[in-house]
């Protein structure tokens, strides 16, 4: 058969309206199969009557599904995965849910049938498992064509990660040169694919349907980005950066405007708004940070165990962090590796697989658990809930003197997760995680924090992220 081919939003109407009528079907095929057959360890068949909890709790377990399955990232953009890792999670989903609805039923004192439970695992399972076998069979995702317009480094990067992702929403068509790049007719990386003429024959490109979209990947200029180090780097410093915009950047939304005359402003660097952002922001992360450490000290206490139970060495590690202003500040977490790991190498980065974690600090890590003890960090003031992630003071050092604007992150408080832990790689470098970074401070609101906290949710139950 045919692939069909159709936008993200489809598909995602689609997975939700099978899994709606996968999981109704597999709640009340368990009253069916409990009502009808003898099953195993059960004294008798479950009274005819009893389908009545069917009506009444149908609904609590298809919205409690659908939010379980959400958070373990079967509602994201469509990506190939492997048989075993969706079926690792889908199973995970489910029983999660199970659990969440025993505890619930348990705790509220109301009566429900607990084999039914157990049956809706058996059978929800190769529904949903079928009906994503099914759409991956047959749902083909459609693809902008881009041509990006330059060829440095920047560009040859953007166009590696897109050539690497195994189902992208875009593919790179070719390349066009800046008016300062290298001249038409030469291809500086494979990656880039061919040169498809230049800037004022983009306009013919897109009209006659040979890309779908544009993208600016020139190299920024150093010298701006030079200077805003420079004022970030000044102590006491109040001053707002103004821009005087192009047309390019006018076009550009979200953007904070002051006018001398009839003439626009775009303000670049923005102290005074964040001198009103800050004490909400502390306050915030005062009540959810008093909150999150209540509700996991159970946690906390489990991971204490695990810890000193793995072996020789303190439960809790201390490290030095830079935080806003450049200020170094002692950052908590749980132990995950072998005592004196950095004795031999100093300051090294972590890997997926690195050979200096424990056994039980490999599970604290990827499920982020090990992070935990910096709710203290959030209560003393020294961290936020959300924010850039705070770096060593040996990579901090390095990256302000290779990665122009780097210092703009330690205008704001170091956080616990962020916006490029939520949407970033395990591997993205350093200039790549500066971009969401100052994309966070430049767009704060407390809606985006609270999204941000939600889909760090969803990175812990996946085991991704960075």
């Amino acid at each position: 058969m045919s692939r069909f081919s159709s936008t993200p939003a489809t598909w995602r109407l689609l997975r939700l309206c099978g899994d709606a009528a996968a999981t109704v079907g597999a709640f009340y095929g368990a009253f069916l199969v409990r009502i009808h057959l003898d099953i195993p360890f059960t004294q008798f068949q479950l009274p005819a009557r009893r389908i009545r909890f069917f009506a009444s709790e149908w609904w609590l377990v298809l919205a409690g599904l659908l939010a379980t399955l959400y958070f373990f990232g079967f509602y994201d953009s469509p990506r190939r995965a492997s048989h075993v890792e969706r079926s690792r999670r889908l199973a995970a989903a489910i029983t999660t849910l199970v659990l969440i609805l025993a505890g619930y039923y348990f705790l509220s004192e109301r009566q429900f049938p607990r084999s039914v439970l157990l049956i809706f695992i058996v059978l929800s399972y190769p529904l949903l498992l079928g009906w994503r076998a099914l759409m991956d069979r047959f749902y083909h995702p459609p693809r902008r064509r881009v041509a990006l317009i330059g060829c440095g480094q920047a560009a040859v990067e953007l166009a590696t990660k897109i050539g690497q992702e195994e189902r992208p929403d875009v593919c790179v068509e070719g390349w066009v040169p800046a008016p300062l790049d290298t001249p038409p007719g030469m291809d500086p990386h494979p990656a880039l694919g061919p040169c498809l003429g230049t800037v004022e024959q983009l306009p013919d490109l897109l009209a006659g349907g040979h890309i779908d979209d544009i993208i600016f990947a020139t190299e920024i200029q150093q010298w701006q980005t030079q200077l805003l180090d420079r004022l970030s780097q000044q102590s006491g410093s109040r001053a707002n950066v103004l821009l005087l915009p192009g047309p390019l950047e006018s076009l550009i939304g979200r953007m904070r405007y002051r006018w001398v005359d009839d003439m626009p402003l775009i303000e670049v660097v923005r102290q005074s708004e964040w001198r009103v952002r800050r004490p909400f922001k502390r306050l915030l992360d005062l009540l959810a940070g008093t909150c999150l450490l209540l509700l996991s000290s159970p946690l906390l206490a489990l991971c204490a165990v695990a810890v000193r139970c793995s072996g020789n060495g303190p439960i809790l590690y201390r490290q030095t962090r830079i935080g806003r202003g450049g200020i170094p500040f002692v950052l908590w977490k749980f132990r995950t590796m072998l005592p004196d790991a950095e004795e031999g190498s100093g300051e090294m980065l972590a890997t997926p697989d690195d050979p200096r974690l424990t056994r039980i600090g490999a599970i604290l890590r990827r499920y982020r658990l090990d992070e935990l003890p910096q709710l203290a960090n959030v209560l003393r003031g020294t961290m936020s809930l959300v924010g850039p992630r705070p770096e060593r003071p040996g990579f901090v050092e390095r990256y302000r003197q290779e990665i122009p604007g780097y210092s703009e992150r330690f205008s704001v408080q170091p956080g616990l997760t962020g916006l490029a832990q939520v949407h970033g790689d395990y591997h993205s470098t350093a200039s790549n995680k500066l971009r969401y970074d100052l994309a966070y401070i430049a767009n704060w609101s407390p809606w985006l924090d609270l999204a941000i906290l939600l889909r760090t949710i969803k990175i812990v139950l996946t085991s991704r992220g960075v």
